[in-house]
C-alpha cells in the first residue's frame, strides 16, 4: 500500500522536482531545467512572467489613479532612453549584427 505522501502527490515536491520532468527538453521554455543551455538568448518564461505581470498591474494602476504622471513630457536627458523604449524591437534586431560586424572588424584588424 502506498504511503500518504505518494497518494496526494506531495512526494514530487519533496524530491525537489515539482513537475517530475525537470530534465525533459519539453519544459525548457518554462525554465524548469536542471542546467542552463549553451545559448545566451535563453530566457525562461516562469521567472520573468511574474515581473511582466507586476509591470502590467502597475501600469494599469497608474492609468487609473495617476494618469497625469504618464502624460508628462520626458525630460531632455532621458529622451534617448524614451526613443530606445519606443523602438526596442528595432534596436534589439539591429544591435546584434552591428555588434558582430564591429567585432569581426576588430578581429580582422588585429
Amino acid at each position: 500500500m502506498p504511503s500518504c505522501g505518494k497518494c496526494n502527490g506531495s512526494s514530487l515536491y519533496d524530491s525537489g522536482d515539482p513537475v517530475g520532468q525537470q530534465g525533459d527538453p519539453a519544459f525548457n521554455w518554462l525554465g524548469l531545467i536542471s542546467r542552463k543551455p549553451i545559448t545566451e538568448d535563453y530566457v525562461p518564461l516562469l521567472p520573468w512572467l511574474g515581473l511582466m505581470w507586476w509591470g502590467l498591474a502597475s501600469g494599469r494602476w497608474l492609468l487609473k489613479h495617476r494618469p497625469v504622471w504618464l502624460q508628462r513630457s520626458v525630460s531632455r536627458p532621458l529622451r534617448p532612453l524614451a526613443v530606445l523604449g519606443r523602438w526596442s524591437l528595432s534596436y534589439y534586431l539591429l544591435h546584434q549584427p552591428v555588434l558582430m560586424g564591429f567585432l569581426l572588424l576588430v578581429g580582422l584588424l588585429r
